[in-house]
């Protein structure tokens, strides 16, 4: 009985962690989409918490600094496995679309997909300065960090 209760426990908690994955990435594709017109069309391959985060605001980085769509065209080959992902192109790139530059630091790094970096870009997207550390906070909690 002990044993089952136990099964039963582990199993809440990992549709729990399924379910939380599930609404980060719905939440992303609610940002990506509403602020961004011309990577539109790419946030639900974006926020599917498979693509790493250089990757990720490298999109979002040629959507900001576009002026039409042949602009945005034309930037999108350095964001697709080109030597140019770099940590310090990801921190340009997230610098110009966040409104909390801390982020950048914690989640340029690599480009390895995982929903813990789109859970930062949807507490900055989402929340002002005085939610912004305790939505933090939970994707730390989230990710198990």
């Amino acid at each position: 009985m002990l044993f089952v209760a136990l099964i039963l426990i582990i199993s809440l908690h990992s549709f729990d962690c399924v379910f939380t994955a599930r609404e980060t990435q719905q939440e992303c594709v609610r940002h990506c989409g509403g602020h961004n017109e011309y990577v539109t069309r790419y946030c639900g391959g974006l926020c599917s918490g498979s693509t790493g985060p250089q990757t990720f605001y490298c999109y979002l980085g040629c959507s900001h600094n576009a002026s039409n769509q042949n602009d945005f065209d034309k930037c999108l080959p350095k964001c697709n496995g080109s030597p140019q992902l770099t940590e310090s192109s990801c921190q340009n790139d997230c610098g110009r679309v966040t409104t909390h530059p801390e982020l950048c630091g914690i989640v340029c790094g690599g480009n390895v997909g995982d929903s813990f970096p789109l859970c930062l870009y949807n507490c900055d997207q989402g929340n002002g300065s005085g939610n912004f550390d305790e939505c933090k906070t939970k994707c730390y909690e989230m990710a198990g960090r």
